[in-house]
């Protein structure tokens, strides 16, 4: 952590000893000026945390300073040292921008205590700057400049001029909800609204009553007439996120929506309609998915018309210092504060988040940097593997191999053995007796 530096400015060589010492053994940098001059020297070429300002000195009185100080340095504390008959003119100094003042004759416990004060109030004051700053600034897309993702653009270009069905492909992460939203930014309805359901985190009644709404009654929980996202939609984008995670009974009502663009609420009997585009986002291999019957088939050949995928971060590496200046930028930096070795060091990971694990990584580190330089420090999980060649043991049991294949497949796609099955090219019903017996064996 970053020792905190601390500025007294005094006329006083008793008192510019005193405190030297003492805050020196309290574990503080410190700097010492006797005069304006030299003070305003200093803080134009350091940057102090802190300042200890005497307000009557020997080239005048520092109070006309505090508000351009206050200007010009606004993360620097600044604790006014004044005497007794001064208060008056101490408390303008606060007005002007000074944290707090002490009255001569000044205690260590008293001094110590103040400064600790000021300075958590300077850092709940910065982290909440930081954080207006994180949720303030609003910029365009990027999206990068590799002839991968240039592939991409034009063919959401191509989808932005017209109102056909995207889907859009790719890992978590890679920036999905952000191409569906500047599609819908870059087409004819631009001006109506966009909306977003992720299909993952609702199920069942629960998506079905947020999609086409539902009527007082219809059931437990439903206490009035509810209108869906459909009727919100009318005449904008909806974007279903996860689409592979939806019910088969709500595929089913989807699918008729798509080609009717009509629907009912729950326990309605009512014909509504909704003039709305559809872009769906998924990281599941629907394909694979019909064939599985764990997605229906006719479904996603209604929305596989115009399909986008979206290539992950590692494939398109050359991206990654350009990805990494806009996010800074969209925080608020206009220089670019990283060291270019740290570059290298992001370039070597893999990345399995995608993008947002890189926004997610950057803003941790701009927390802990504190306004510093982003260096490797900054970047804790971030570490270089050394490999060690080893010779790796030859396993020529047919058996072994298989099971050692099939708990790599199984690790692979996260114990989903419908996943697993579909890979490996075998039924669900073989690949659980192939587990039974492994179980069995290894029992």
């Amino acid at each position: 952590m970053k020792i905190p530096s601390i500025l007294i400015v005094d006329d006083e060589e008793a008192t510019i000893f005193g405190y030297s010492r003492y805050l020196s053994k309290e574990n503080y940098t410190v700097e010492t000026a006797k005069c304006l001059s030299d003070a305003k020297d200093k803080v134009n070429i350091n940057s102090f945390d802190l300042l200890l300002l005497d307000l009557k000195l020997p080239d005048g009185n520092s109070i006309d300073w505090i508000q351009t100080l206050h200007t010009t340095h606004p993360n620097t504390s600044i604790i006014v040292i004044t005497g007794i008959s001064d208060i008056p003119t101490a408390v303008k100094a606060i007005k002007y921008g000074a944290s707090n003042f002490l009255t001569k004759p000044i205690t260590m416990n008293d001094l110590t205590h103040t400064i600790k004060k000021s300075l958590e109030v300077k850092e709940l004051r910065k982290r909440d700057f930081f954080y207006q700053r994180l949720t303030n600034q609003k910029s365009d897309p990027y999206f990068g400049e590799s002839n991968t993702i240039k592939t991409v653009l034009q063919y959401a270009d191509v989808a932005a001029a017209n109102n056909t069905v995207v889907l859009l492909l790719g890992e978590t992460g890679t920036g999905k909800g952000v191409l569906a939203r500047w599609i819908h930014d870059q087409s004819a309805r631009k001006n109506e609204s966009f909306v977003e359901v992720n299909c993952s985190s609702l199920k069942g009644e629960l998506l079905r009553s947020e999609l086409f709404g539902h009527v007082k009654g219809a059931f437990t929980s439903a206490i009035k007439d509810r209108a869906g996202l459909l009727e919100v939609v009318d005449g904008g984008t909806l974007f279903l996120d996860e689409i592979g995670d939806m019910d088969l009974e709500v595929q089913a009502q989807l699918l008729k929506t798509i080609e009717e663009k009509s629907y009912r609420r729950i326990g309605e009997n009512k014909l509504r309609f909704s003039d709305f585009r559809l872009i769906c986002a998924t990281n599941r291999n629907l394909s694979e998915a019909s064939d599985d019957g764990r997605f229906r088939k006719d479904l996603f050949y209604r929305i596989c018309i115009f399909p986008i995928t979206l290539p992950s971060l590692k494939e398109r590496n050359s991206d990654l210092q350009g990805m990494v200046e806009h996010i800074l930028k969209c925080y608020g930096y206009t220089k670019f504060p990283i060291a270019p070795s740290v570059i290298s060091l992001l370039q070597e990971y893999t990345w399995p988040g995608n993008i947002r694990e890189l926004r997610n990584m950057l803003e941790r580190a701009l927390l802990l940097s504190q306004d510093e330089e982003l260096t490797a420090a900054h970047f804790p999980g971030l570490k270089t593997v050394e490999y060690i060649e080893e010779t790796p043991k030859v396993v020529w049991n047919l058996e072994e191999l298989e099971y050692s294949h099939i708990q790599k497949a199984l690790t692979h796609f996260n114990g989903d053995k419908y996943e697993t099955s579909s890979a490996l090219g075998i039924s669900l019903s073989s690949l659980y007796r192939k587990l039974e017996k492994i179980q069995n064996e290894t029992s």
